[in-house]
């Protein structure tokens, strides 16, 4: 039936997101006439060929939760 069953898609994994990412993803699907799932596959392989090659991190669990630096302009 396939030419290849390996590359077979079965495992199912289940993601979170809040509002304000699931509607970021909803008009991204919107924009491009795809699907959720294709997209969110796409955009994960994407990144892992990025942190293998090494041209990104993954950050650790611990800079999830940090408050992201940000400075504030005409302040000092």
């Amino acid at each position: 039936m396939y030419s290849d069953p390996s590359q077979i898609r079965n495992t199912v994994l289940r993601v979170r997101l809040s509002e304000a990412e699931d509607d970021l993803l909803d008009a991204i699907v919107k924009y491009t006439g795809g699907q959720k799932s294709t997209l969110m596959r796409e955009l994960f392989m994407e990144q892992a060929k990025l942190v293998l090659s090494g041209q990104a991190d993954i950050p650790s669990t611990r800079d999830l939760f940090e408050e992201p630096l940000t400075a504030s302009v005409g302040q000092r």
